[in-house]
């Protein structure tokens, strides 16, 4: 596990058994059974497959010749190989055939006798199957069907053939980041934004998690050490959103979103404050339409903090993620933008399951 990490936010870190192929396959197993009476006719036989196991043939590293190490396989396992990228170029299949064998004598009697017929094959892989790591892979038997045809072409001997059809499933034991759902009633009074304070940021213009344009990093803060600038080119439109996580958005629920923002001026050119600030949390569906929106009114701004909030209840029906957006759009002779900082976005009521 990458630094001992095995959680961040609602993404945890878990080792699943990952489907890297499935690969058909069939044996056929031919044999004479000799009996120790003649025989008028065989009555029937019932076949039934024991110890059917399978033993990945292994190379590698890649660049290097071709070394086979002890594999693990599906009921039995070798010596372990060494780890890191390696290459699946056969895979051996072996079991047993148990036979039960029902035949009428000469006497019209019926007799019974049983069998067992090992088998082995290698079933080449075109093309080879690259793993990650040989420790870690299992093979499994899916769908396996068996045939069996016979004729008696001499008084005491019987002829089979017996056909096994199967599938392979190849797994790797895999390493994934996932998103878990928190529990419903550990939604209420969480804070919702990550990266809420506008602290971290990827550089000068992009702070972290959040999506940005025209934005640029300040130390004016309302607290800790950055706020965000919209409109760091203040004759252009600025954007700041960040998708809130959507396992966080449900039914039943109450949103509410502030924060805190100013007017400042970066440089000193002419013209004045001139500009529209929008801000809301937006609701859409799985299409990307937005089917709801709760807009926050954002007046009388001055060169001093104030905190700005709003109201939203998740739509009924329809809500796939939720979003916090906010809109710079500069007017004629505007010489300013907008700090925002310490952006909330926090839930009430019982969320329906």
């Amino acid at each position: 596990m990458p630094n001992g990490i095995t959680q961040v936010g609602n993404c945890v870190l878990v080792k699943l058994p990952i489907v890297i192929a499935d690969i058909p396959g069939s044996v056929n197993v031919d044999n004479v059974t000799c009996l120790d009476e003649q025989a008028k006719k065989v009555d029937h036989i019932d076949v039934v497959i024991r110890d059917l196991e399978a033993d990945a043939v292994f190379s590698g590293p890649h660049g290097t010749r071709a070394v086979p190490c002890p594999p693990k396989a599906t009921k039995h396992f070798g010596e372990p190989c060494p780890p890191g990228p390696s290459t699946i170029r056969s895979i051996n299949v072996h079991g047993t055939v148990h036979k039960q064998i029902y035949y009428v004598n000469r006497d019209d009697d019926v007799r019974h006798m049983a069998e067992d017929v090992p088998f082995t094959k290698n079933i080449h892989l075109r093309p080879p199957l690259e793993v990650e790591n040989p420790n870690n892979i299992s093979i499994d038997f899916r769908d396996v069907d068996v045939n069996a045809d016979f004729q008696l072409p001499r008084a005491t001997r019987i002829q089979q053939n017996i056909t096994i059809n199967f599938v392979l499933k190849v797994t790797e034991d895999q390493q994934i980041w996932i998103q878990t759902c928190p529990p419903p009633e550990t939604i209420p009074g969480r804070e919702l934004v990550a990266n809420a304070g506008l602290e971290d940021w990827i550089n000068a213009t992009t702070p972290a998690i959040w999506s940005a344009s025209n934005v640029a990093r300040s130390d004016v803060a309302h607290s800790g050490q950055f706020a965000a600038l919209l409109g760091s080119n203040v004759t252009n439109p600025a954007a700041l959103s960040q998708r809130l996580d959507p396992t966080v958005v449900r039914p039943g629920l109450q949103y509410t979103l502030c924060f805190w923002a100013r007017i400042f001026t970066p440089q000193t050119i002419g013209g004045t404050p001139n500009f529209a600030l929008t801000a809301q949390l937006a609701f859409y569906d799985e299409a990307g339409n937005r089917i709801g929106t709760a807009p926050v009114n954002v007046a009388g701004l001055t060169t001093n903090y104030a905190q700005f909030c709003s109201n939203a209840t998740t739509p009924p029906n329809g809500t796939s993620f939720a979003q916090v957006e906010f809109s710079f759009q500069p007017g004629p002779n505007n010489n300013s933008g907008v700090l925002i900082d310490d952006v909330s976005v926090k839930a009430s009521g019982t969320p329906a399951v």
